[in-house]
Parts: C-alpha cells; structure tokens; sequence
C-alpha cells in the first residue's frame, strides 16, 4: 500500500493547500476537455457581453467574457456539441452551434448582423452543430471519434486499435499482447490518459499500466467517448512520454436516458490456420471468443446530476495441442498428450457521477475496476497441461475531478489513485518440475555410450511450473491547473499553469525456479542412472524477500497560446519533472560485491576497460536524483488567409520519459537469486563429466529432504549495477507542415525529426573489449572473497547499465480526413507514414536490453530500427447504404519490417536489420507491399419501438487472407568464414503475423 514519510505528508499539504486555494477540479484541459474562441462583431468589435456555451446532452452551461477587442476564449468544455450564446453590453444577441472535439481549440467567430441559428427544442429534435477542425495548432495530431470507434472492424473492442489510423504509429497484435509504437521508438516511449489520468505503466513494458502481457482491454470500449493521438509537439502539460500521446475522454449521462447492449461471437471455424501450422499438419487450433456487456446513462436531476455505467466482459476459450516431436516415446506419457483448453476471462467495469454544482462548478467522480484471468503457456509442443501458468492482471482507478470556471480564469484539479498489478504464477506450483530427457554419446569415437550431463535432448516436461510473480504499481496523485484566458498584451494570451505531486509504491516479488524441477533420463540407461523414475539432475532458487519502494514525483509547467494577430499563433511552455526514487536512489551497494569489484580490478593481467570507472556503480544510498529535465516546447501556425483553409504550423520541443521499475529491481534482486544444482549418480563423486555428484536417496523426493540437501550447496547470483548518475531517456522533437482544406476534406502534410538519447542497456564490466568476453581471471568464481575465505557467489559476467544509446528518426506524415455525417453518408482517413529510423546500441527494445554482440554502445555501429517500415498506408472510412446497411473498411499497407543478414562472410558481425521482405501487388500492380491487410465490418440496423434500434454486425479481418510475414531466414551465407556460397533458403518466411483471416457476428441493442 502507498506509504506517507515526512517529505511525502509535506508535499501532499502544499499540493492539498494549491487544491483547495483554487477550487479543486478537474483533469488538464488538453488532456480531457476543449477550448472554445473567436470573435464577435459587427464587422468591428462589438465590445464587451458574455458568450454563453450550453452543453446541449446534459444543460451544462459555461460563459466567458467578451473583450473590449471582440475577442473570447472559453476553456475547460467538454467534447460535445454546445448551442452558443452572445449577449452583448448593449442587449444585441446572437447564436449558433458548434460541435468541439476532445483536445480542440476551436475557433466559432460570431456576426450580430446574423439572426442566427433558430432555436431547436433539443427534447424532439438532434442537434447537430457545425463540426470544427483544429487547424490553428502545432500539434502533429489525430482525432477519432466515437463514430469511428463504434464503426470500425474490429474483433477485440480495444479502443487503443484505432491509434493505428494516426500517421507514425503502429499497432500490432501477438499471441499474448498488443504492442503501440510512435515515432521509431519502443512501446515504453508512448503514454496514455484516460479523463486526463496518467496511465503510464511504472514496473513493466508496454507503457500503458496493465497491457504488458496481457490478452484483454485496458478500458472499456463502451465508455469511451473519443480519444486523440498526438504523435509530435504536444504540449508542455503532458508528461512522461518521448514518442506519442493517447487521451481519451470518457462519456458522461445525458438528460436523456439511454443505453445498450452488445454481444459478439468468434467461432474456431472462422479463423484461418496460420500457414506454418498447417503446413505442419497440426490441427486448426481452437479459439472461441464471446465479448457481451453494455452501457447506462441518465439524468438523477436534470441539468445538474447525472450518471454513467458500463460493463464489458470477455471470455475467450485457446486450445493447445501438447505433443511429442519424438513420437517413439508416446507410449510414456500418452495420458498427457492432446488438446488442453486454456481459458481466457476479462471484465471491465466503469462508473461516472457528473454534478453541475452551478453555472462555474462542476464535480466529476469515476472509477474503473478491471480484472483478468489467462491460462496459458502449456502445449504448443511438450510442455504438459500441468506446466500452465495463470497470467493474473487487476487494476483500481478512482479519480475526483473539479472545475470552477471564474471570471477571466479557469482552475482545475484531481486526485487520482490508480493500483494495476501483475501477478502470473504457475498454476501446480505445490508439484514438482519434471524434465524427461535423452542423453546423448557424448564421444562418438570412443567405445561404448560415453555419458555426460550436458549432452542432452529434451523430450517432455511435466509437472508444476517454475515461476510466481507479483509486480504492483500504486499512485496517489494530486494535480491543480490554473488557466486565464484572456490577457491582453501585444495579442491574446491563454496561460495555463500546473503542478502535479505523485505519491508511487512499486511493489515486486519475484519466484523465479522456485519450484523444484528434476531431470529424468526417459531411456533408463544404465551408463546414466539405470532408470527413468530416478532424477539426475535438481535445480532449486533460492528465495528472495518482495521488494517495495516509494517514489515521489513533481511536475511543474507554464505554457502561452499567444495569438499575436488573427493569422498568427505562437505557443510557448516549459515543464520540469522529479523523481526522488526512480533508478534505486536509496539503494546501498552491499560490501561483498564492493569487494568483488576490487578484487576484480586487482586480478593478475586484468584492468577495467577504460570507458568504465567502477567508482560510479557504487552507491551508498544517497544516488542522486535526477534534476535536470527542463522542457521547453515551442510551436508556431500561420493561417495564411485567415480562413483556416492553409495554415503553416511547425515547432520544437524536449521531452523526457521515464525507465520502469523492473530496470532497476534487478540491482536489488539479481545478487540474491542464487541457482542451485544438484547433479544425481549412482554412487556420488565423479561422474558424468562432474566431480561434484550425490548419490540418489529417495528422500530427496521431499521437500524437506531436498531443503536439506540443497542447504549445503553454493548458489550462485548475478551482479547488476546502476550507474549513480543515470538520466532518463530524452527526445527532442522538430516538426513543419502545412493544412489544407480542400473541400469537405482536410489534409496535411508535415515533415518530423527526432533524436533520443540516454537509452539503457546491460553491459558486462568485467569483459575485455579486444575479445568481447569474460576472462577466467575476472571471473567472480575464481576470486576469492578476503571476509568470508571462500570464492564470491556469483556468475561470471558484471553487468552494469550504460545510458548512452541513441535513436535518430527522419519522417513524412501526409493525412487527409472527411469526417463521417449523415448528410453525406460517409467518411474516410488516409494516414501514409515515411520513416527512417536508426539506432545503435542493444537491438533488445524492452526493459530487458543486454548487449553481448559488442563490449560497449560505443563500439556498435548504427543501423535501422527494427520495428519500422519505412512505408506504410492506412485507410479507414464508413459509407451508409440503402436499407439502413452501413459498410467500413481498414486498409493496411506496409513496406514491411527489416530482419537481420547473418553470416555475411569473413567472420564479420551480423548486418543487423539490413535486408527487407518480397513485396506483392496490392490492386495496381505496380502498387507493392510487404504487408497487406484488409478489414471489412457490414451492419445492419432495425428501428423498433419508440426509437429503440436493433443492429447486427458482421466483422472480416484480414479478409483475403493475406500472409504477412514476421520471421525469415536469416542465414545469409552458409558459413561466416570466407567467401562462404550464398544461403539458397535466405529470406524464406518462418513465421507469420496475427491475424489470418478471421469473422466475428455481433447484435447490439440501443435505447
């Protein structure tokens, strides 16, 4: 649970006092809300009034002031549509309505001359106002709209699967996750808020809280009223993200009531069979999928208190075939082969309460609770049932939210706790490991079966699992932002002031071959141990205590949206952030691995390469936090006419993120998780190629009897160490592009630069560099610890942290956008991405980064970012046909992913990522892709009864069935010595993306 010292109590009064002296309130404005401006005139000025924005779903009403310049600004609207009101000083009215999307500045300009729009009675009638673009922003960004969401094909209700309609982001689907990556860097670089609440995932991969490893849904669909990618230059209010943002607004009760319910159904049948398996032979795997729930809202008093509530769940059924790849032993574990079910449950729910306290406060208060459940990896080959792990995930939002809109200023809080935990576990964790192996001759020329331990063929594994997990994330978060919207001086300013003061408990407890796991020989030789219900060999870790540690976090920013004339725009913002425990700050290096690392240095014929000085992986619990991440973004636009037809926009700006928990844990867990091996014989002694062997006693088989016998055995950890000055990756940003509207159409084209520095990755320290590896001499093993006489307990390689990994990234974004209305009847999204992205440093592009190709990152060459393709084209739209029939599409078109030139001759390193997959016609023949998908949703509506609404829903994914490849061949000669012949199966497919071709049918019904 989250823990309060005295700094921590400290800082919570000041942030509570900054709450409360503002009128507490809700999430920052770009993140959850819109911004309304313009001008009102005459054909000049027209003086001071009052500008009137009423929510036309619940009555909410907001008013800002007129200037004396004609001028308003009103901040902190929800996305929706509004019925504006101008009442001028001297009685003169007008109105119209306008429709604001989530993060807008739009811009409405009123004329008294004009009657206006005539009055609409919003209780018969659907109110539609007239849509905005927000062209007059340097942000790079994509809006999508809960028609989109509602609309689009898709089969799993996953929200976060449009963020792929954003030009520089890429979504892709695994086995056991989803993955969204921007602007060339890993899934760790993008964050995402929901209502304005940071989701950012502190421990694991993945950045988002809870996806890392996960099958489900971070969020509910049906409580999800639109969200918008930004992908470059957002602004000074958004923090701990490098590459792209994800905000998302949800939806709130109405003064109608209203609601629905859904259910989807995917049968095995409709899946195709990955290509690889099916040229195995191995049978259509099985994969049932039912997804049902539905949505509430309505008003409790009517223009003032209203709510919402959404439940979503999800069940899905996977079959894995357990089989052996050496049949001739079937008849030994016949009653463990076949297809297991492992099932999949996932519920999501979530609740709002939104009060309209009068025309200058509103009180917003939701929760979210999400938990899952997935038993997997078993089968697939010779892992029995028995071995399945259970991946547990669960994650608790609450957050209380509060506006009040003064006279030229808006103020806005929240609290926000959010707990996600991770905690997969082996599901027979009380029953034994067993590994059934076949021995090999371990020396053909010599007469007889020659025996040795490491000379061995796995044919089966039964039993228990090897590994528990519990990693949980807890913040307490407290955020104020303070707005005045109409300062005058050279121009209009808006400035936006915040703090944010986070209260974080990172909490991991790791089992890691926990559980006993014995080898047996299933040939029963007598030249091994004569039987194959005897093990010969047991490996057990020795435990280690959970780790739990508190981490405080400040941000501060200003930004100005100075609107210095009508055609020109400058935005300016600085933000700075703290951790005071992000890499281990308190964390005291222990005194034996102080002493390793002196004998280490003083080892005969060793020194420490000379781009390492050790001193600076010694901590004494004092590391420094780090404090100089300073932001400042800078962005311009020029409506060249005044129209917001063309408009130029660019700008600059840092961006600082944040390393994962799990980075840093393994300096406090890595030492203490000493592996234990026992190796059996007949007799003990020499044996096998080992001089340490036991005689088998059959109360091994016991835990005690094992604990005893472990007990006497050396273990061995591994040494992991931060570097004491370690910064955060950081990315600066440069964008310049131009909008266009041409039509009902708006396009823009913008040219994007970024550069990332400060990446990790895991070095081994104690290596030398001519050769790139550990010599005896420095190893931990053969030096012996001065304290305690015996040799130090750990593995060979030292691994410490480097932090200067780089990426470089060079794009061109082009989209163009006609949103969807009923008076045309349809809508479409073009988003082509041209990337070159490189790096150097660790191809890993996790939390988990080692690099054993190279001593250090200076010695890496750069080459291209896998991940990556350079080309890639996404169109998405929606046309409505006769008979209340509704088509839309998702195509998906990529160059595909670059993979690595193995064995390229004279003995040279691999040239990583350099060769690209064959690419195919997509409709012009001329018109070539490596990857080609295309999505396809068909629905069918039916008005029933007092406007309720009926609708059946058919999804095709990947419907031509196209085969996009993820694996190759990578060996690209046959040898690496020499001038070696060419591989002739180089480049061949050895593995295949999700999906194939897959069908869904769903029924929703609405009132």
């Amino acid at each position: 649970m989250i823990k309060f010292n005295t700094r921590s109590a400290a800082l919570a009064a000041v942030s509570a006092f900054a709450i409360t002296a503002g009128f507490a309130g809700a999430a920052t404005a770009q993140s959850a809300t819109s911004t309304l401006r313009g001008t009102v005139s005459d054909g000049q000025a027209a003086g001071t009034g009052t500008v009137t924005a009423t929510e036309v779903a619940t009555g909410y009403v907001t008013r800002g002031r007129i200037g004396e310049n004609g001028q308003y600004v009103i901040p902190g609207l929800r996305p929706g549509t509004f019925r504006i009101q101008v009442t001028t000083s001297d009685g003169r009215t007008t109105e119209d309505t306008v429709t604001l999307a989530l993060g807008q500045v739009g811009t409405l300009d009123l004329d008294l001359t004009s009657t206006g729009d005539a009055a609409t009675n919003v209780g018969e009638i659907v109110v539609v106002g007239r849509r905005t673009f927000n062209v007059r922003t340097s942000e790079v960004g994509t809006s999508v709209s809960q028609q989109q969401i509602n609309n689009l094909p898709q089969i799993n209700r996953n929200f976060l699967n449009f963020a792929a309609l954003a030009p520089g982001v890429r979504v892709t689907e695994g086995d056991t996750e989803r993955t969204i990556t921007a602007g060339g860097q890993p899934s760790s670089a993008i964050n995402v808020f929901i209502d304005g609440q940071n989701q950012k995932s502190l421990i694991n991969d993945g950045g988002i809280a809870g996806q890392d490893d996960s099958r489900g849904n971070p969020f509910p669909q049906a409580a999800v009223q639109e969200f918008r990618v930004l992908t470059q230059n957002f602004k000074a209010e958004y923090e701990q993200a490098s590459s792209a943002i994800i905000t998302s607004v949800t939806r709130s009760g109405t003064n109608d009531l209203s609601g629905d319910m859904f259910v989807t159904y995917q049968d095995s049948s409709w899946i195709a069979q990955n290509v690889f398996s099916k040229a195995r032979g191995e049978e259509r795997p099985q994969l049932d999928r039912l997804q049902y729930g539905g949505s509430v809202g309505g008003p409790i008093i009517e223009d003032t208190l209203h709510y919402f509530l959404s439940y979503e769940r999800k069940e899905e059924t996977r079959g894995s075939s357990v089989f052996l790849r050496r049949t001739e032993y079937t008849p030994l574990f016949e009653d463990q082969l076949g297809t297991f079910e492992g099932p999949f449950e996932q519920d999501l729910v979530f609740g709002k309460l939104s009060w309209a306290i009068n025309d200058q406060q509103r009180l917003d208060l939701s929760g979210t609770y999400r938990k899952e459940e997935d038993i997997r990896n078993f089968g697939n080959g010779p892992d029995a049932f028995s071995r399945a792990n259970a991946i547990n995930g669960e994650t608790q939002s609450l957050q209380l939210r509060h506006q009040f809109q003064g006279n030229g200023f808006l103020n806005e809080a929240s609290v926000d706790y959010l707990k996600s935990q991770y905690n997969p576990r082996a599901v027979n964790f009380d029953l034994s490991g067993q590994r059934y192996v076949s021995y090999r001759d371990a020396s053909a020329t010599t007469p007889g079966f020659q025996f040795r331990y490491d000379q061995s063929d796995g044919i089966f594994n039964a039993g228990g699992g090897t590994n528990n997990q519990d990693l949980t994330q807890e913040s307490l978060t407290f955020k104020n932002d303070l707005t005045f919207n109409d300062i005058e001086a050279f121009g209009l300013h808006t400035v936006k002031m915040g703090v944010k003061y986070s209260i974080q408990t990172l909490s991991v407890f790791k089992q890691f071959n926990r559980n006993p796991q014995f080898t047996y020989d299933v040939d029963a030789r007598p030249e091994v141990v004569g039987s194959n219900a005897i093990p010969t060999v047991v490996s057990l870790n020795l435990p280690v205590d959970a780790t739990s540690v508190d981490n405080n976090v400040l941000g501060l920013y200003i930004q100005d949206d100075w609107q210095i004339t009508d055609k020109l725009e400058v935005n300016m913002g600085l933000r700075w952030d703290y951790e005071d425990n992000a890499v281990n700050n308190d964390w005291r290096t222990p005194d034996d691995i102080r002493r390793m690392l002196t004998a280490i240095g003083n080892a005969p014929g060793f020194d420490y390469p000379s781009y390492i000085n050790i001193d600076d992986y010694i901590s004494d619990g004092d590391r420094p936090a780090f404090k100089d991440a300073y932001q400042p973004r800078f962005g311009f636009s020029y409506d060249f006419f005044g129209d917001e037809r063309t408009v130029l926009f660019g700008g600059a700006g840092r961006y600082y993120d944040r390393i994962g928990f799990n980075f840093a844990f393994d300096e406090r867990f890595k030492p203490y998780q000493l592996s234990r091996t026992i190796y059996f014989s007949p007799s003990g002694g020499a044996y096998g190629g080992r001089t340490d062997t036991v005689a088998w006693n059959p109360s091994y088989a016991t835990a005690e009897g094992l604990d005893s016998l472990l007990g006497g055995t050396v273990g061995r950890g591994e040494v992991f160490l931060i570097k004491n000055d370690a910064p955060p990756p950081v990315t600066d940003q440069f964008n310049l592009g131009v909008r266009q509207k041409i039509g009902d159409w708006q396009t823009a084209l913008t040219f994007s630069y970024a550069k990332t520095k400060n990446e990790f990755a895991w070095y081994r320290a104690n290596l030398d560099p001519a050769t790139n590896s550990v010599p005896a001499a420095a190893q931990p093993a053969n030096l012996i610890d001065p304290v305690t006489g015996v040799a130090f307990p750990y593995n060979a390689g030292v691994f410490v942290s480097n932090h200067d990994r780089e990426r470089e990234m060079h794009a061109i974004y082009f989209t163009a956008d006609k949103p969807f209305n009923t008076a045309s009847g349809w809508g479409a999204n073009i988003a082509y991405t041209f990337m070159d992205a490189t790096q150097n440093g660790s191809r890993d592009q996790g939390l988990g980064n080692f690099d054993f190709d190279y001593p250090w990152t200076s010695y890496s060459p750069t080459f291209t970012t896998p991940g990556v393709e350079r080309h890639r084209l996404v169109m998405s739209g929606t046309v409505a046909l006769p008979l209340d029939f509704q088509l839309s599409s998702i195509i998906t078109l990529g160059s595909g992913l670059p993979y690595t030139r193995n064995n390229v001759g004279n003995g040279a390193k691999p040239d990583w990522f350099s060769a690209y997959p064959e690419k195919h016609a997509f409709i012009i023949p001329a018109w070539e892709w490596a990857y080609r998908q295309v999505d396809l949703r068909l629905a069918k509506s039916f008005e029933i009864f007092g406007g309720q609404e009926v609708e059946f829903t058919a999804d095709a994914i990947n419907v031509f069935n196209f085969k996009n490849y993820s694996g190759f061949n990578q060996t690209y000669r046959t040898s690496n010595t020499g001038e070696a012949p060419l591989n002739p199966t180089f480049g061949q497919p050895t593995a295949q993306f999700l999906p194939t071709r897959s069908f869904q049918v769903g029924l929703r019904y609405a009132f």
